[in-house]
């Protein structure tokens, strides 16, 4: 579909295709991949939030993302009581022959740099073949009071984490608005780490690319809140409010389009995180090269 705004009778039609029926909870998660008629629940939120947001017309977000529809995969809280959508991630995900991940492919035109200078100057050793990207997460605007957007957001974190590291995934990577980088610094314990200094970026007055090592974050999150760790790698926690996804199923419509014959299932990798691709073999390096000036530091 095309239209801004999906007609409501239609995203109600689209959300009972779906959830299955006589579900006690109120909310649920899903994943579409991008040719089911079903992922317009996603793209509807996508482009209502980042056109109220950033700016973002239909047209620049076709133009944006329509290169990378084939390598996407639209994950979507679903409100089983009212039939709509309630909040999404696009993961754009590596692929022999496609169009690379979008948020590596954005650095040189806004920072200037080679995004692979930049990754080997933070000493990180991301492989790109274990990454996911970020693309956009947008919550609709009815769910953003406290308790709803933390919900919508464990949702999509526990969703696009456990499938991630179902099928072997070690790194995510996304170009963050400020706000949003700091958002989720103070909700969930830092998922995140900034490569370079913040520029305008698609309408955000101030975005910076950041990757977030799973595998780290897993340790962080265990030690500094054991409850949020137990929703977003565990599954466990927030199952009466939202129904989790089938880990089973999700890996499965995931493996359609992400496919790296080096990677291994879950049960084979455990020992591989904690041995990251990094330059020294051992943990993974926050950047070095970014350190933000004092003026920076102050105006953050």
């Amino acid at each position: 579909m095309t239209s801004l705004e999906t007609d409501r009778s239609e995203l109600e039609r689209l959300a009972r295709s779906v959830i299955d029926v006589g579900r006690s909870e109120p909310f649920g998660a899903y994943v579409f991949l991008p040719d089911d008629p079903a992922a317009e629940l996603g793209r509807n939120v996508e482009r209502a939030v980042f056109l109220e947001a950033f700016g973002n017309t239909e047209q620049l977000l076709a133009a944006e993302y329509g290169p990378y529809e084939a390598t996407s995969l639209f994950f979507v809280i679903l409100d089983h009581r009212r039939l709509r959508p309630a909040g999404m991630m696009r993961l754009i995900v590596p692929t022999a022959d496609g169009p690379g991940l979008k948020s590596l492919n954005d650095i040189p035109p806004v920072w200037g740099e080679p995004a692979a200078t930049i990754l080997g100057r933070s000493g990180i050793g991301l492989s790109v073949a274990r990454t996911w990207d970020i693309a956009t997460l947008a919550i609709d605007g009815e769910y953003r009071t406290a308790a709803a957007t933390g919900l919508v957001a464990l949702g999509l974190y526990q969703s696009t984490v456990r499938t991630g590291e179902a099928l072997g995934v070690e790194w995510m990577i996304a170009i963050l608005d400020r706000f949003v980088f700091r958002m989720s610094k103070v909700r969930f314990t830092q998922p995140f780490f900034a490569l370079a200094e913040g520029r305008p970026y698609l309408g955000s007055r101030a975005s910076m690319p950041v990757y977030c090592c799973l595998s780290e974050w897993r340790r962080r999150l265990a030690m500094a809140d054991p409850a949020i760790h137990g929703v977003i790698f565990e599954g466990v926690g927030i199952e009466a409010a939202l129904r989790p996804l089938d880990l089973a199923e999700s890996t499965v419509t995931a493996r359609e389009i992400f496919s790296a014959p080096e990677l291994k299932l879950r049960g084979a990798v455990r020992s591989a995180r904690s041995r990251p691709d990094s330059p020294t073999g051992g943990e993974p390096a926050r950047p070095a090269a970014f350190v933000p000036s004092r003026r920076t530091a102050a105006s953050a």
